[in-house]
């Protein structure tokens, strides 16, 4: 069985807007995202969560999963219609240093998206979601940072190098053509939500699309309550008990009435800020000579 053909990719960033992107993309008609957010098929990754790992069971809607298979990969798109453009929002296609080359060979006329955040913000979102989902155990930005590198995917702390965007966009400027990567900033089009996808639609050639929700704000940082409890429902045996029993949906509803809030908005020192600024500053003007986009500017990290 040949793998499906792909017209787009969503790649990047982590914490750069992706699942809003996904969540409004799905709604035009003229495109087909699978149920799984985050398929991982193109990329060599691994994840503390072993859910992940297991085959999505059809109809059922999932963040990420790491799909392993050919065959388990063509099923998620097999409910696309005739003149629907398949598409797929995986963020560590971005990362992972071998995924340019795997999609080139899928589909070298594949188009690209990428979606770019203030790296010291990403960095700093990247922190505080493990922190509050409860992968990440150190009570400070500055001690994680410091902490000795975990380089796995779900649930690693590489918050830092996954701001270095040159290197990673460039392995894709040099296999594709320009003109099918189409990099947008994010804090430009979420200030418009759903508005700012008109340039989407135009680069991906199909038309203007406006009928969703475009105040609905998507994968916002949630502050962790019960935590104790949470872990003990992490682990292995519970949840396998607990997916026979439960529908995902149901578990999901459950899960954030009891264990989620929304985290109150914090703000990272500015000496550690100003550093970071330092830290990004030659990977961020190599970043604008290869896209051709003003993000000094647009970050006020001058």
């Amino acid at each position: 069985m040949n793998k499906e053909t792909v017209d787009f990719f969503v790649i990047g960033v982590a914490r750069g807007g992706t699942t809003s992107l996904y969540n409004y993309l799905q709604k035009h008609p003229d495109i087909f995202l699978p149920k799984v957010k985050e398929c991982n098929f193109f990329s060599d990754v691994e994840s503390l969560d072993k859910e992940v790992y297991l085959d999505p069971e059809e109809g059922k809607e999932y963040h990420m999963k790491i799909i392993q298979t050919t065959d388990v990969y063509n099923q998620l798109f097999s409910k696309a219609k005739n003149g629907q453009l398949k598409g797929e929002v995986s963020p560590s296609y971005m990362w992972d240093k071998g995924s340019a080359k795997r999609i080139y060979d899928h589909n070298k006329k594949a188009k690209l998206i990428v979606s770019l955040r203030n790296p010291v913000d990403r960095a700093y979102s990247h922190y505080l979601m493990h922190y509050h989902t409860g992968y990440e155990k150190a009570q400070s930005f500055e001690e994680a940072i410091k902490a000795p590198r975990k380089t796995i995917w779900g649930g690693g702390n590489m918050y830092l190098e996954m701001g270095l965007y040159y290197p990673q966009l460039k392995a894709y400027y040099d296999l594709f053509n320009k003109h099918n990567i189409l990099v947008m900033v994010s804090e430009d089009w979420t200030r418009n939500n759903g508005k700012a996808l008109d340039e989407v639609y135009e680069f991906l050639g199909i038309k203007a699309f406006s009928d969703y929700n475009t105040e609905e704000v998507y994968n916002v940082s949630k502050q962790l309550k019960n935590k104790g409890l949470l872990n003990f429902l992490r682990s292995d045996k519970i949840k396998r008990s607990l997916k026979k029993v439960l529908p995902e949906k149901t578990k999901e509803k459950i899960k954030e009435q009891l264990f989620y809030k929304e985290a109150e908005k914090q703000q990272l020192d500015n000496n550690l800020y100003n550093s970071l600024k330092e830290y990004y500053k030659e990977d961020i003007k190599k970043t604008e000579a290869l896209i051709g986009i003003n993000l000094f500017q647009k970050w006020d990290v001058e």
